[in-house]
């Protein structure tokens, strides 16, 4: 496994989701959604606004399950038109019943990487919500990533998560 470390975190194309993000379309993005971004998350999308990670593992729960998200939207105002980038959050959490005050990172409309502004104005939690088919009414569920978006990023990772030493021996087939 190989974490983020503050470097190549973008896969690099040369595609661009959107236009180049300026400080006016930061501030005008944040009197929209009514949040503060934050400054990592804006740092970020100065270099790509949006688009595919090198590091998209993380580890969830208390059985550490590997998870991962293939990219991370960004602001994209020509864009919410098509439905994409972080403008489209109110519409589609509420859609899908989830809570307000909530950010999209991610989402495969199953599960949904967010922001989680419900208990805090700035430096929000980074949540995972999923939805729990076990119940009958199919209620979301939510595990926290990482209490703030600093700390969410210094858990990302690449590579295996598996210990070659840790594993058992594979049963070939027999010798003739």
């Amino acid at each position: 496994m190989e974490f983020y470390r503050g470097m190549s975190f973008w896969v690099t194309d040369n595609e661009e989701l959107s236009s180049p993000l300026t400080n006016l379309t930061i501030q005008k993005a944040e009197k929209e959604l009514g949040f503060k971004l934050p400054h990592s998350y804006i740092e970020l999308l100065k270099e790509k606004n949006g688009g595919a990670l090198n590091y998209p593992y993380f580890l969830i729960g208390q059985d550490k399950q590997r998870t991962s998200m293939d990219y991370i939207n960004g602001i994209d105002f020509e864009g919410v038109e098509r439905g994409i980038g972080i403008l489209k959050s109110a519409e589609w959490t509420k859609k899908q019943g989830l809570p307000e005050g909530l950010i999209v990172l991610w989402t495969d409309i199953h599960t949904w990487i967010v922001l989680d502004y419900r208990n805090k104005i700035e430096n929000p939690s980074v949540v995972y919500f999923y939805e729990d088919y076990s119940s009958e009414d199919g209620q979301w569920k939510s595990v926290e990533i990482a209490p703030d978006f600093d700390t969410f990023l210094s858990v990302l990772f690449r590579g295996s998560s598996l210990n070659p030493k840790d594993l058992k021996a594979s049963y070939g087939r027999k010798k003739e």
